[in-house]
């Protein structure tokens, strides 16, 4: 292919989704019950959160006079329950614009199949069955160019996340157990496979090699590089993190298995751990140094 060609096609998309992760919002209605809403339009910078949401919402109706929210995060293997919320709307009567596509419904927290769960800051409940929850306040709601949603812009003042999420000992989410609901072009999507980091990661073992894959003339067009596969076994894994410069520590060896810490190669803070009681991992351990 020459320069002069382009391998690119011109066309007009009915939606420009091109991969969020999907959150539920939950407000507070007039008379003191929750709306549950499922969104993917956002996108975050520091503490505050920017969120597109239609202005004919009940949504955006109740942040309009009561500025405080929650914002929600479901697993993938949540999207069924987030599914059932889409084609029902808070509002009574339907707006126009969603009539026949919509029907108004109180009760959505049952209807997803999710429940509530108090907030600590804000009036709002949280959505109980989420694995990482936000508590809000608006600070600014705009106008879109177009009518029909707002910019919201919402400060986090609490985070809550499943312990299974967090690096033990820090306030980090570890990215290799957060699994998210990803909408992509009106389809659900599981996060996918693991391909790199970027330099100013936390927890990652040292700074990411961005060589491109060197391929021979015989081989298809570059593609992005990925990493490989997630590792077959405990040993793999650990082979991997040594192989990306991490350093590691054993940290209890006993009939119930073995637990390695895996830490940064620049001060031995632990980024994640190795759990495991597999056979060829145990041998492994027992020749290794006790590091409680």
């Amino acid at each position: 292919m020459d320069a002069t060609t382009d391998d690119h096609l011109v066309i007009e998309p009915s939606v420009l989704y091109v991969g969020t992760p999907v959150y539920l919002v939950v407000t507070e209605n007039a008379d003191g019950s929750p709306n549950l809403a499922p969104a993917s339009s956002h996108w975050a910078l520091g503490r505050m959160l920017v969120l597109g949401l239609e202005s004919d919402g009940q949504t955006a109706s109740n942040l309009l006079e009561r500025p405080q929210l929650t914002v929600n995060f479901p697993a993938a293997s949540q999207w069924r329950r987030v599914e059932r919320l889409s084609a029902v709307t808070g509002r009574d009567p339907v707006p126009e614009a969603k009539s026949g596509q919509y029907r108004f419904e109180p009760r959505k927290f049952e209807l997803a199949g999710f429940s509530p769960k108090p907030s600590e800051l804000v009036s709002p409940p949280r959505v109980r069955e989420a694995p990482l929850q936000f508590e809000g306040e608006v600070r600014r709601m705009t106008p879109g160019v177009d009518p029909g949603y707002f910019m919201v812009e919402v400060e986090v003042v609490r985070v809550h996340a499943l312990a299974e999420l967090v690096v033990p000992g820090t306030d980090h989410i570890d990215p290799h157990a957060w699994h998210p609901l990803i909408y992509s072009f009106r389809h659900f999507y599981e996060r996918g496979e693991h391909v790199g980091w970027t330099r100013t990661s936390p927890i990652a073992p040292g700074p990411p090699d961005t060589s491109e894959p060197v391929q021979d003339a015989s081989s298809a067009p570059r593609r992005p590089s990925v990493s490989p596969a997630v590792p077959a076994s405990p040993l793999d894994e650990l082979d991997r993190w040594e192989g990306f410069g991490g350093t590691w520590a054993l940290r209890q060896l006993d009939a119930d298995g073995a637990i390695v810490s895996l830490c940064r190669c620049d001060g031995g803070e632990e980024v994640s751990r190795i759990i495991s009681a597999d056979p060829d991992f145990l041998a492994w351990a027992a020749r290794q140094e006790l590091q409680p």
